[in-house]
């Protein structure tokens, strides 16, 4: 038992200095956990990034998010389908641990939504869905090695919609 502590130790403290680097591209899948419907989301998210003299590295870049679910009621269901496209500029946190990666950032994006009712009594007006949505996330990434890091991000915004995601990402 007390080897694979060790093994954690020397994985957790080793630096291997892969902090975002200016001038790569960052690109990776994600699979979340949608507030909006309760229901799992995929992902992928892009970067670049970016050093600004008297600010410090940011990264810029996309997200494309799917998920659908349905609302069931005593007559029939509502079903949700959401594709959500948008450019996100991310600002990160110079720590120590070259390992570790906080960042925290805006996302403005655009939710395409379409609405279904099936069952009975087709009288009922489709809810309102989709528009822009301005959102503000934050997250970490922890490097395994130089070209791949694992990512956690939690977003919140207009629209309803927040998430929770955990992702893999890769430096090209």
């Amino acid at each position: 038992m007390k080897k694979y502590f060790v093994a954690v130790y020397v994985v957790l403290t080793t630096s291997i200095f892969a902090q975002i680097v200016p001038d790569q591209h960052y690109l990776g899948p994600s699979l979340g956990l949608s507030f909006l419907g309760s229901t799992f989301q995929l992902g992928a998210n892009y970067e670049y990034g970016m050093k600004l003299s008297d600010i410090g590295t940011i990264g810029v870049g996309g997200i494309f998010r799917y998920w659908s679910y349905k609302e069931t009621y005593f007559t029939g269901h509502w079903n949700y389908v959401d594709v959500m496209i948008g450019a996100q500029g991310n600002y990160y946190f110079k720590i120590d641990n070259e390992k570790i990666e906080p960042w925290a950032g805006l996302v403005l994006a655009i939710n395409n939504s379409s609405v279904d009712w099936q069952g009975t009594n087709a009288n009922y007006a489709a809810p309102s869905a989709g528009g822009f949505w301005l959102g503000f996330q934050g997250g970490a990434r922890y490097w395994l090695n130089p070209k791949t890091a694992l990512s956690a991000r939690v977003s919140f915004g207009t629209i309803s919609y927040g998430g929770l995601e955990v992702g893999v990402d890769f430096r090209l």
